[in-house]
């Protein structure tokens, strides 16, 4: 019945899996265990001094920036396939709950979960970047997994108030080009609201450049995050610090 099901939505809505081409789902079941299967903290290599100073900021990604990962976060950002935000964002939120457990483990006081109040703030797409797409990517990403972490009971909502200023585009820079172009650039537009666990989220975390520029906004604006969250993360990351959680 499932699989009379899918075809039946494939031939009347043309929909099919965004990373094995399955019929009749944006997402499968098997691609969606693939992303979700090894959750765990992934540092850049070198960190980035602002995921490190004055406190420790936890980095989990989903997983690593290979198979079909790469076909899923294409197909979502640049098709663009947004009714991807919301398996990508039901799986994002599962990266946020293992951050903030480590993040409590650490010494930071977040009560009992029910109690728990978040806010995720994405990291900030150019503007060329978000007129040519026609949405923005990391905005709908993060609104999708508060979603899904509200409806886990977890008191949560996106706040996308970093704006960046003009940089160059990023493709093909290494890391210290990556940090150079970005120091400075993303600007808090209003504090985020205190008492909130702040988490950075984004869809890739490579060089750390993008997610360091903007915890270190966040915390010069007085909102220090507790952890980046990310969907995946490059395979040019130190392998020692990429512990499985829970």
């Amino acid at each position: 019945m499932r699989e009379l099901l899918r075809a039946a939505a494939d031939l009347v809505l043309g929909v099919r899996c965004a990373g094995c081409g399955l019929p009749g789902l944006v997402l499968c079941e098997r691609c969606r265990r693939a992303v979700g299967g090894r959750p765990g903290i992934r540092a850049p290599d070198p960190v980035p001094l602002a995921l490190l100073r004055p406190s420790l900021v936890v980095p989990v990604s989903l997983t690593a920036y290979e198979g079909v990962v790469v076909e899923l976060l294409h197909a979502y950002k640049e098709e663009p396939r947004t009714a991807l935000a919301r398996p990508l964002g039901a799986l994002l939120a599962v990266a946020v709950l293992l951050a903030l457990g480590v993040a409590e483990e650490r010494g930071f006081a977040l009560g009992r979960r029910q109690t728990w109040s978040v806010v995720l703030v994405p990291v900030p797409s150019r503007r060329q970047a978000v007129r040519a797409r026609g949405f923005d990517a990391g905005a709908q990403l993060a609104r999708a997994t508060a979603s899904a972490l509200r409806r886990q009971g977890v008191r949560a909502r996106a706040d996308p108030v970093l704006r960046v200023g003009r940089i160059a585009d990023q493709a093909g820079l290494g890391a210290a080009e990556r940090a150079a172009n970005l120091a400075g650039a993303y600007r808090v537009r209003r504090p985020v609201a205190g008492g909130a666990a702040v988490v950075v989220t984004d869809d890739v975390v490579t060089t750390g450049a993008s997610v360091g520029e903007a915890v270190r906004a966040l915390t010069a604006a007085g909102s220090r995050p507790v952890a980046v969250a990310t969907v995946a993360a490059t395979r040019r990351l130190r392998r020692p610090s990429q512990r499985p959680l829970g």
